[in-house]
């Protein structure tokens, strides 16, 4: 299995606001694009990102609802610091959580970041973006073409740490050998087309770092007005 995960800045932001996770035992990954201030995005991110670490060097990661409930503490952690500190009220995190166990995946879900997989050379999105975009987009209200420019592209309508009754999507698939999975933040998305993406990725004879480090030179040339991270996985 190869595995490649990296983080960057980006051209305009100050402080990166993005975690990422991935365990030693390299079957744990995580993405987290925070958000709330110039320190409670940056604050909200790494402790999702830390909280769910622990909570897996305490319990198994099989089943999707192990998942839910490793973002369910996560959003406790957040909301805990947010008391301590009124400060950092409001601060919150997307996460894209996947996890492999005997050979199938299982993911949860919070936010605009993603999750994608490339199989049979297709490029699958497989979370729903929680955000006021996504919305109008399945009211039919908008186009996806309008929704690539939309003014409140960047409002979501779901955070983890922003409130205590939070809801986790969660699912799983079988992986199959030739599998690339792919979790970002929306600094990669909204700057790569999926089809630049999709192309990126049927490129098996190049390596993860390759890959990652190619895709991020185009958001930069793009104007990287976000942060961007990544961690790609081939089974």
């Amino acid at each position: 299995m190869g595995i490649y995960g990296e983080s960057k800045i980006g051209l305009v932001r100050k402080v990166n606001e993005d975690s990422f996770y991935i365990s030693q035992e390299q079957d744990v990954f995580v993405v987290a694009d925070g958000m709330g201030g110039y320190v409670g995005g940056e604050i909200a991110s790494s402790t999702a990102v830390e909280a769910i670490a622990y909570y897996f060097q305490n319990y198994t990661h099989v089943s999707p609802v192990q998942l839910e409930k490793a973002v369910q503490y996560a959003n406790s952690c957040i909301l805990s610091k947010a008391m301590i500190e009124p400060s950092l009220k409001g601060m919150g995190t997307t996460v894209s959580l996947l996890t492999i166990a005997d050979h199938k995946a299982n993911w949860a879900h919070v936010g605009d970041s993603r999750i994608y997989v490339l199989r049979n050379n297709q490029l699958t999105q497989i979370t729903v973006d929680h955000s006021i975009v996504e919305v109008l987009l399945d009211e039919g209200k908008i186009t996806k073409e309008e929704a690539e420019h939309h003014p409140k592209k960047n409002i979501l309508t779901r955070a983890v740490g922003v409130d205590r009754n939070l809801k986790v999507d969660t699912g799983s698939f079988d992986i199959f050998p030739g599998d690339r999975i792919l979790l970002c933040t929306d600094g990669l998305n909204s700057f790569v087309s999926k089809d630049d993406l999709q192309k990126a990725l049927q490129e098996y004879s190049r390596k993860e770092r390759d890959i990652i480090n190619d895709l991020f030179e185009r958001v930069y040339v793009n104007g990287a007005n976000d942060n961007v991270t990544a961690i790609l996985v081939t089974i």
